[in-house]
């Protein structure tokens, strides 16, 4: 019996071959866009760390009565996981670093991690070629130099050479012995990024400056652990508890210290995509909904073309039941159809997740693909569709008023006052759930507009941006400083620069800046307030070149080097905040490095994210807290683009083997400071249109069946005299009417939606007026042109043709 439905359903299919392609066409949008989003979420949060099962991984952090994601010192690791802690199985700790791999040409820019020697064993990693880390190479500082590959690496620029293992290569001017090649498709646990290398912590001092593995107050690894067998995220963080209890009272650097724990899937990256990938998934699952009740719309418009045959085959014996299951049947087949051409869809779409994100110097990556989870998850919501639009049209159709449907052909065509009651109230939500995504989408993109013009403290938007990296070259602090000051002289000096200077980095900068905690002569914290600002490290004429205004006082200048007075230039928000304004000047400052007088204030600016509120913020003089990696910041008069190949000459002129890296223009830098949004904004866009355009196909079918349903009663109107116009505004009315409802059913819906992305709007109000009310017009309008084509079809019947239709 089965398969007699199956062959039935399927010549059903191919004699209405146009019903059919619509079908599979909405069908196949529907379950594409879910198929595309889930392939992202299941990326950045389902599988964060490709290659490596993370169930059973968490992510640990330093946190205090504010902040909750800082990092932690070595010696502090260390502690942690020598308590060998209840719940824990064991810990691990690593830092992204980028490097220098030099061959036989050019040094290539590599992204890398420093891991502890237990590394791969806790990520149950094991290599392909060669080995991993013992922990003899992870205990004694600067003295084991080996690495292991990734596999993309190996491939890429060692050209997949088995012999490569136990042979040398040049990091960061340093020779590592290849130990191992990591597994295909595992590039390390900086999550969203792409890393080509890893080596063991202690090898710290080729690929940051200073002796940071012996200093407790320096805090700059993230720590993982795996929980024991059977152990629980709630008995892993009461044994941290105890481990951080134990910090605080046995070193001072962890005062009031705790340590906060989370699931991998929400740390770094994958939390902060966490928010936009969550309303993704309710868009897109919306989206479906608005195309399986277009589809029950057009189902029961077919249905009610099919009365006479149902009457027939319930008068011959057949059961309900079965003439429900044969209706479920075709529309299985339909919904298989259309979850392939979605499957087929998603395969495409997938990869437009890194389309969307704006050129930065990190190795960002995510491989977003059509995965076996992926299908499943296709074919469960394919299953779903398929009982969402078929099952209310098999159960009106398998009612018909037999005996009716048999005496007059006229029934074949009306579908009941119910059944277009049913139509008419799948047309009312399809116009309200389009509604609501237009104005989630008009105010994601009203934020972005609005996060456009927030001025970020800064002036500077014409400008070339590039790293460079004095480490590998052997420099130190004296000859390294002498560089920065002979790159700044030649820079400035070019035609078209308007000014230069160095810094460790940019404002709104997605690796996130630095913090440190400080004391104030003269100011008392309250009991439990933590005094600490957010600081960045920058040369002279630093404010000039990025058009920070100085309020008070002097900027950081050629005075400020190694050997005098420590300088600081603090911000508005911190001169007003311990020193009551512009008095701040003089005062005296500690941290790390010793006293130090601020000799200036800075106009506020955002510094981390474009919507974040006032915070204290230091500059500190980088001739003073030197760093061998800084960031060449160019300010030009004009296009940046010629400039970019003589900034790299003048380079080569100070230096011939060091190159520039991570070369970008500010206003690409400045695009990274809004890709979130944006990105929330195309895709809500995009499927905000679609779905405008599903309600729309609905409405105008249902405007046009009811005229073809009222042709004769049209035809008598005109017969009698009735206006062209006044036949035009009778089926107009029938469509306005539904559209109406759909609106204020949506405005209802929109509103409690808004409120819920209320922490995703940059600067807009859930309630925004402009979002609500252009939307609505908006679908007011093209909801009018739907229905005017049918109105203007049945103004233009020739009356004697219609009163002679049966």
């Amino acid at each position: 019996m089965l398969s007699h439905d199956l062959k039935f359903a399927w010549r059903m299919l191919v004699g209405r071959p146009s019903f059919t392609l619509v079908a599979i066409l909405i069908l196949g949008l529907g379950i594409g866009a879910n198929a595309t989003i889930f392939s992202w979420v299941e990326t950045v949060l389902l599988q964060p760390i490709p290659g490596v099962e993370s169930s059973r991984l968490i992510a640990l952090h330093g946190k205090t009565t504010s902040r909750d994601d800082l990092s932690f010192s070595y010696p502090d690791f260390i502690d942690i996981r020598s308590a060998r802690l209840e719940g824990l199985e064991d810990v691990i700790a690593f830092r992204g670093v980028a490097m220098n791999l030099r061959g036989d040409g050019e040094p290539v820019r590599l992204w890398g991690e420093m891991v502890t020697p237990n590394f791969f064993d806790v990520l149950r990693i094991t290599p392909v070629l060669g080995r991993g880390f013992t922990e003899a190479e992870g205990t004694t500082n600067g003295k084991e130099a080996v690495a292991v590959l990734s596999y993309a690496a190996w491939q890429k620029h060692f050209i997949g050479d088995p012999a490569i293992v136990g042979r040398n290569i040049t990091l960061n001017g340093r020779p590592f012995t290849v130990i191992g090649i990591a597994p295909e498709g595992f590039r390390g646990t900086m999550i969203g990024l792409s890393l080509d290398v890893f080596v063991p912590i202690t090898m710290q001092r080729a690929f940051m400056s200073g002796d940071r593995l012996a200093q407790r107050g320096t805090a700059f690894l993230q720590v993982y652990a795996r929980l024991a067998p059977g152990a629980t995220m709630q008995q892993a963080h009461v044994s941290l508890d105890v481990a951080a209890a134990r910090l605080w009272s046995d070193h001072r650097e962890n005062d009031r210290r705790g340590i906060a724990t989370e699931p991998v899937w929400r740390d770094g990256a994958a939390g902060l995509l966490l928010p936009v990938m969550t309303t993704l998934m309710a868009v897109v699952g919306v989206v479906l909904l608005i195309a399986c009740a277009n589809l029950a719309g057009l189902m029961l418009a077919r249905a009610a073309g099919r009365q006479r045959e149902v009457a027939v085959r319930l008068a011959v014996g057949a059961s309900r039941g079965r003439v429900v299951r044969q209706f479920l049947v075709e529309s299985t087949l339909l919904a298989g159809l259309g979850g392939v051409a979605g499957i087929l869809l998603a395969r495409w779409t997938s990869g437009l997740l890194m389309a969307l994100i704006p050129a930065t110097p990190f190795p960002v990556r995510f491989d977003a693909s059509v995965s076996p989870r992926v299908v499943f998850f296709s074919l469960a919501v394919t299953f779903v569709a398929a009982v969402a639009f078929g099952l209310l049209p098999a159960l009106r159709a398998s009612r018909p008023d037999v005996g009716a449907a048999l005496k007059d052909a006229a029934a074949s065509v009306s579908g009941g006052a119910a059944r277009a009651r049913l139509r008419h109230s799948l047309v009312v939500a399809q116009v309200a759930l389009s509604l609501l995504l237009l104005v989630c989408a008009a105010l994601f993109v009203r934020g972005l507009a609005h996060a456009s013009r927030v001025d970020p403290g800064f002036a500077m938007r014409d400008g070339v941006i590039a790293a460079v990296d004095l480490l590998p070259n052997g420099y130190d602090e004296a000859s390294g400083s002498a560089f920065h000051r002979g790159l700044l002289a030649r820079v400035s000096a070019l035609p078209g620069v308007a000014s230069a200077s160095i810094a460790y980095s940019m404002p709104l900068d997605i690796s996130g800046g630095s913090d440190m905690g400080i004391d104030i002569d003269g100011y008392q914290p309250s009991p439990g307030e933590e005094v600490g600002a957010a600081y960045n490290r920058v040369g002279p004429r630093y404010f000039e070149t990025m058009g920070i205004a100085m309020v008070a006082g002097r900027p950081i200048d050629d005075r400020d080097v190694d050997g005098r007075q420590l300088s600081v230039v603090v911000n508005e928000t911190m001169a007003k905040k311990y020193w009551g304004g512009t008095n701040a000047v003089g005062r005296v400052i500690r941290f790390g490095s010793g006293p130090a007088v601020v000799v200036g204030i800075a106009r506020d600016g955002k510094y981390r994210q474009i919507n974040e509120g006032p915070r204290n913020f230091l500059y500190v003089p980088i001739a003073q807290y030197f760093r061998h990696d800084a960031l060449l910041i160019v300010k030009t008069v004009g296009d940046p683009a010629p400039l970019i190949p003589v900034l790299q000459a003048q380079v080569r002129g100070l230096d011939p083997n060091l190159p520039l890296f991570d070369v970008r223009t500010v206003g690409e830098h400045m695009k990274m400071s809004v890709f979130i949004p944006r990105m929330a904004g195309v895709i809500l866009t995009v499927f905000g249109a679609l779905a405008l355009l599903l309600a729309v196909v609905g409405l105008y079918s249902v405007v046009a069946f009811g005229v073809a349903q009222r042709t004769r009663e049209i035809g008598v109107r005109v017969a009698l005299g009735a206006s062209r116009g006044s036949v035009v505004r009778l089926v107009l009315r029938q469509g306005l009417k539904l559209t109406a409802i759909g609106l204020v059913i949506g405005l209802a819906f929109a509103a409690a939606a808004a409120q819920a992305l209320r922490s995703q709007l940059m600067g807009v109000a859930p309630t925004d007026l402009a979002s609500f009310a252009g939307t609505a017009i908006l679908l007011l309008a093209v909801a009018l042109i739907a229905c005017a084509l049918p109105a203007l079809r049945a103004a233009r019947l020739d009356p004697v043709r219609a009163l002679r239709l049966d």
